[in-house]
């Protein structure tokens, strides 16, 4: 009996313990390469249905355990087409991935993430870093001019290093800003622009376009948003990279003008039409005549400004720790004369593993800004450099017989009063800006288990910007030669500070068919303001210039500021797919601002796109013409503050009042803002497609959008009554809507050399929907030389800033000019 019993105890542990019975397991091992047999490492190999899966080493090795049986293996890395490989009970399984569409495999940087552009639901356009640095530039932007559809990229003026406007889908606000929100490496700028970057130092640029994208960035994302990623190090050697660009800026075209003799008979006719006596007589014309007269344009502009710079990176790498250290120089001379920008730079990106588990990233980036300035901005009647380089008198020349700058102003009582001498300005009006810029980010990332992480970061931006102007002593506060010195400085400085918080929490799974990605964050950002300026006058040696104010014999009241505020976010996002056919995206972000009242501080933008990969489905397979389309859609909500720290505050204006012989300080109701202020919001519907062709050699991307933001701030006149002038509403909305195609191709995809083209067109129409009670608003102010008139209004059914005036249509029966 208990040999018996025994036996069948046996019999039952080894049918339970049988893989005969119950399945049996093998370990597959294997190799993935190029078709260049060049190993590839970190790719993906999973089995087909099931959730298990490894990466492939250094060597691109792999090993992976199977059921009995027949099964698929799917094979995939970032930039190769994914393959699936049947393994039939064979132990070894080595895998070949071609590049062919890899263009849709390379990553694309998105708010708090990163995605492949095939799996991509909103619409982005990027820029890599062999784009980027062809030429030298000033700023990364610069770089956007031509290459992202729906992007305006505008020089502001002609200062080397001058500010530079981006619209993203045309212009959305009259009170606030216009410019997207810059993110470096995760951060979002506020007090720098990207002039503090070395162009050089820059691996990608990404614009976000749709409301599903941008949503994510809530209250500072209605106008899209740049994302800038730095070049980090890689594991390897230490390389050092060295590169110099030279280059020689001309102005592309100078404007033909009347010559002395056509500007005499011109002004003659002024005269006449005026009822007049004639300006100049007809021997001073004849004497005129064939005379060229004075160059401006020759005096003020260089012809062959130069611009170089020098960079250096370092970078390598361990298994734990990659880095990447650069140094920079950029020197600018403007097409001004006698402008002038440079920039030094220092930057550092440094990632190590602590260990298995956890990791630390450190970004730092440092940057010295020293720019001579000139006074070139647009100006009218002849009020800037500029401006009085184009409508100076050719039959003046800048000087008088003894050497001294002649007063263009009061040189003919027929010309603008206010005109400068631009040779003067060049020469003699100094403006020095100096700016210190750092950015810091560093952060601490923790994985406790496979596809989950969590991050947390934080950093500082500071920008310390000082200027010093000082005007010749020999100059007049309007810009005119004198014998007397009268010699004014003024020097400013302020200082921004914004302090970073971010916890990000992001966790990717795949359960078979489906793909899921979920991030949440809580961000907590201030934003710190400081200024202070001074002025002085009357000097009685130039020796000094500014830097000795007690010096001077008159001086301006000082002024100074400042001002705080707090941004306080939560976030969430959940990227899905299913199939790798379907995907969805969804999106919410919460804004509190310190800006706003307490019954308004908080702004909701949710946001969700849907993409369907049509070229994946079975029905698709039976062409080979169409290798790639996707049709996407999007909506979402972003915002906008626009309006600065404590305006929704009752606020009381300092001033000053004379009584007797004393001089006394004195508080009134400054300006103030409703209390019931709130967001400007944008709505966004964006519905696109990409696609390409011959086996993805040929791409193609179109999107149709429209945009309405409403509860627009804007000014609105207030009885005198109540002790205001004004105060600002919302009261109104505007729209933009269009279209944006882009075309890619590759002509040449060798081993050794590559030939792409790309093309991009974009048709945006800006319309005013409402006003307040359907008035125009009057917009900037021009002064012309017979009426002051404004020309530039808001008015409902047409577009923000479009001009109105009197058109000439020529003559009249009495000779004079008529107009409509």
């Amino acid at each position: 009996m208990p040999a018996k019993t025994l036996l069948m105890l046996l019999t039952i542990l080894c049918g339970i313990f049988s893989p005969d019975l119950y399945g049996q397991s093998f370990t597959i091992t294997g190799k993935v390469t190029t078709t260049d047999n060049i190993p590839i490492a970190g790719a993906s190999v999973r089995l087909k249905g099931n959730e298990n899966g490894v990466n492939t080493d250094e060597q691109g090795n792999f090993r992976i355990s199977a059921p009995s049986g027949t099964v698929s293996l799917l094979v995939s890395h970032v930039g190769y087409t994914e393959k699936e490989v049947a393994a039939n009970g064979e132990q070894v399984v080595n895998v070949t991935l071609e590049q062919t569409g890899a263009k849709l495999d390379d990553v694309v940087v998105i708010g708090y993430g990163t995605v492949r552009k095939r799996d991509l639901t909103g619409s982005v356009s990027q820029i890599k870093s062999k784009d980027i640095g062809i030429f030298p530039n000033t700023s990364p932007v610069q770089a956007l001019q031509g290459r992202a559809a729906g992007v305006q990229v505008i020089q502001n003026n002609g200062s080397p290093g001058g500010a530079i406007s981006v619209r993203i889908r045309g212009t959305n606000s009259v009170q606030g800003g216009n410019e997207p929100l810059y993110v470096v490496d995760g951060f979002p700028l506020n007090g720098s622009s990207l002039n503090q970057l070395n162009t050089d130092d820059i691996e990608s640029v990404e614009v976000l376009k749709d409301a599903s994208a941008i949503a994510i960035y809530g209250t500072r994302g209605a106008n899209g948003v740049v994302l800038v990623t730095t070049k980090k190090g890689k594991k390897g050697d230490v390389r050092v990279n060295y590169d110099f660009g030279y280059s020689i800026q001309s102005p592309t075209k100078t404007l033909d003008m009347m010559n002395a003799g056509q500007w005499a008979e011109f002004y003659n006719l002024q005269a006449k039409n005026d009822n007049v006596a004639a300006y100049f007589t007809q021997a001073q014309v004849d004497s005129l005549k064939g005379a060229a007269g004075t160059d401006w344009q020759d005096l003020t502009l260089n012809d062959r400004a130069p611009l170089f710079s020098h960079n250096v990176t370092v970078s390598g790498g361990s298994d734990k720790t990659r880095y990447a250290v650069s140094g920079g120089i950029f020197k600018q001379d403007g097409i001004v004369r006698n402008s002038t920008f440079d920039r030094f730079t220092v930057r550092a990106n440094i990632e190590s593993d602590i260990s298995s588990k956890v990791s630390i990233n450190v970004m730092a980036n440092l940057a010295r800004i020293e720019s001579e300035r000139r006074n070139s901005g647009g100006g009218n009647r002849g009020s800037s450099t500029i401006s009085a380089m184009l409508s100076a008198a050719p039959t003046l020349s800048p000087y008088l017989p003894d050497g001294i700058y002649r007063n263009l102003s009061t040189a003919y009582n027929f010309t603008s009063n206010v005109m400068q001498n631009p040779v003067l300005n060049n020469n003699e009006l100094n403006d020095h800006l100096r700016s210190n810029q750092v950015l810091v980010n560093a952060g601490v990332t923790y994985k406790p288990f496979s596809g989950f992480s969590i991050k947390i970061s934080g950093g500082v931006e500071n920008v310390d910007n000082g200027t010093n102007g000082y005007n010749n002593g020999y100059i007049t506060s309007n810009g005119v030669s004198s014998s007397t010195i009268t010699g004014s400085a003024n020097v400013s400085s302020s200082n921004f500070t914004s302090v970073l918080s971010e916890n990000l929490v992001n966790y990717t799974k795949t359960f078979g068919v489906h793909d899921i990605s979920v991030t949440g964050a809580f961000t907590y950002q201030d934003f710190i303001n400081t200024s202070m300026n001074a002025g002085a006058s009357g000097f009685i040696s130039n020796i000094q210039e500014s830097y000795d104010l007690g010096a001077a014999a008159v001086f301006g009241t000082p002024g100074s500021g400042y001002t705080k505020s707090t941004l306080v976010s939560g976030l969430g996002r959940i990227n899905y797919g299913l199939m790798n056919r379907y995907l969805a995206t969804v999106s919410f972000r919460a804004d509190g601002s310190s800006r706003y009242s307490e019954d308004n501080k908080w702004g909701y933008f949710p946001a969700v796109a849907l993409a369907w990969k049509v070229s994946e489905e079975k029905f698709m397979k039976q062409q080979s013409f169409l290798s790639d389309l996707k049709l996407r859609g999007s909506w979402g909500l972003t915002g906008s503050t626009a309006i600065g720290a404590y305006q929704t505050l009752n606020l009381l204006g300092t001033g000053s009042v004379i009584f007797g012989d004393a001089l006394y300080p004195t508080y009134s109701p400054g300006s103030r803002l409703p209390a019931n202020l709130k967001w400007e919001t944008t709505e966004q519907l964006d519905i696109g497609a990409d696609f390409g062709i011959l086996k993805n050699a040929v791409r193609f991307s179109v999107d149709y959008y429209v945009k309405n933001t409403r509860d627009l701030l804007n000014t609105v006149q207030l009885p005198s009554s109540l002790g205001y002038t004004s105060t600002i509403q919302n009261i109104g909305e505007v729209q933009n809507k269009g279209w944006e195609f882009t075309a890619d191709a590759d002509v040449l995809r060798e081993s050794e050399f590559t030939l792409s083209v790309s093309g991009n067109i974009a048709f945006n129409r800006n319309k005013v929907v409402k006003l307040y009670n359907g008035e125009d608003v009057l917009g900037s102010s021009i002064n012309i030389t017979v009426v002051n008139d404004y020309i530039n209004r808001l008015r409902e059914g047409e577009s923000i800033g479009k001009f109105y005036g009197f058109r000439d249509i020529g003559y009249d029966a009495n000779g004079k000019i008529a107009y409509e």
